[in-house]
């Protein structure tokens, strides 16, 4: 072998070196996390700022990328061949059609990629160096070249993308929320379940309205000055809850609502003597909002309100029910309990389990990794009578997917109990 052959094989060794450069860049930069970019560059870091403005014309970094990886695997098939011809005469073009695709294949395209794909992140900063260069050598023959596809496109009636879409989508952020934690066990498992589920109670804000998460009014424990004082204040010291609507005797006019340190102050006022107690004194003026309000609305009205609960009207103007800065913050964090009472009862050893009617159906889902339908009805109770289209009787049992739902206990028109149980999976054919 003399000489000019080693030179020849040196050569062709650097541009496979440099193809394998050039597909493992593409694939770090394309496959970089943009949220992990965007927040190393926050902390300072030079690297990702500039791995964040170029991804701004992520079509034109790829197109330079490409020219550059093209121009080296040419370069380098048409060396081999011109070697292997010299070496093996005519045959030594397939020789060098072989040879070259095995080693472009392995060792610059496959190898490359399954490496910057082990930890994208890391490797896209790593290479910034490289795309910085590329796109200075390259970046005009880029545009050549995107110039030339978006002609193309247009001329068979596509409209070419407008540059990188800012941002990513509601869609793509649940996703990424799905895979939080994926694969962990034990209380790491309970921990990441937990956390997917208020990560998804943010995103469900916007989506939600204020009668998603009211309490209805047939389970509100109000005040009503009709009452004797002396009942009032046994019902407020019996009460686990802080805040009371103020009815009028009718029970429908609204006249305000009254916290748990009101009453004591018009105790006080009344020198102790409950009989003498006018809450009425007392009262916060009521907030009153629509049904269909955004909870997102509602939260930051919250946030400014000095009393945290608002009545819920319908559009006849109609009392539905109430809300509270509670209802709205246990979409984030799951239903919050009150005096030790459990969310759900025992699960069963067939994993069934005793609810109560007025159980919202996305606080099972979140409690038990469960898919009971939520937009059908707020309430398990309700997503129950909703099915039935009507009010079902003790022990009615309805299937609902891969649960069954039984009526165990009834008060009034309202379900007031009921059990559900998973169906068992079938049998894998």
């Amino acid at each position: 072998m003399d000489g000019t052959s080693l030179v020849m094989l040196g050569i062709i060794l650097a541009l496979l070196c440099a193809s394998a450069m050039f597909s493992g860049t593409e694939t770090a930069f394309t496959a970089a996390s943009r949220a992990f970019v965007t927040r190393r560059a926050k902390e300072g870091d030079r690297k990702a700022a500039t791995l964040g403005r170029l991804s701004e014309r992520k079509d034109r970094v790829v197109a330079a990328i490409l020219v550059g990886n093209n121009l080296v695997n040419t370069t380098a098939t048409a060396l081999a061949s011109a070697l292997l011809i010299s070496w093996f005469g005519e045959g030594g073009v397939a020789y060098a059609s072989l040879v070259m695709t095995a080693l472009l294949v392995i060792f610059s395209e496959v190898l490359p990629k399954t490496l910057a794909l082990r930890s994208p992140d890391a490797a896209a900063l790593r290479v910034v160096p490289v795309l910085s260069t590329t796109m200075k050598l390259l970046g005009p023959v880029a545009d050549l070249v995107n110039m030339v596809v978006r002609g193309t496109l247009r001329l068979f009636g596509f409209k070419a993308p407008e540059g990188e879409r800012p941002g990513i989508t509601e869609d793509e952020l649940l996703g990424a929320i799905d895979l939080h934690g994926m694969g962990q066990a034990g209380p790491a498992d309970l921990a990441a379940r937990q956390e997917r589920g208020m990560l998804r109670g943010v995103l469900a804000l916007d989506d939600m309205a204020v009668r998603d998460v009211m309490t209805h009014r047939s389970r509100v424990v109000a005040l009503n000055v009709a009452e004797k004082p002396e009942a009032l204040l046994a019902k407020v010291l019996a009460s686990p809850h802080a805040r009371f609507p103020l009815w009028g005797r009718d029970g429908e006019e609204i006249l305000g609502v009254v916290h748990a340190r009101d009453v004591l102050r018009a105790l006080q006022a009344a020198e102790g003597d409950a009989a003498r107690m006018d809450l009425t004194a007392v009262a916060h003026p009521a907030s009153l909002v629509i049904e269909t309000r955004p909870l997102r609305e509602q939260l930051q009205e919250f946030r400014k309100a000095p009393i945290k609960m608002a009545m819920v009207l319908d559009e006849y103007g109609s009392l539905k029910g109430i809300v509270t800065l509670e209802d709205i913050v246990e979409v984030v964090v799951g239903q919050i309990v009150q005096r030790g009472e459990a969310i759900l009862g025992d699960l069963s050893q067939n994993g069934e389990v005793e609810v109560r009617g007025d159980l919202r159906v996305r606080d099972i889902n979140r409690e038990l990794g469960w898919e009971l339908p939520e937009d059908e009805a707020a309430t398990i109770g309700g997503l129950l009578v909703a099915r039935q289209r009507g009010i079902p009787k003790v022990g009615t049992e309805v299937a609902i997917g891969p649960y069954t739902l039984r009526v165990l206990e009834r008060r009034g028109q309202r379900i007031d109990r009921l059990v559900v149980r998973p169906l068992p999976a079938a049998p894998e054919a």
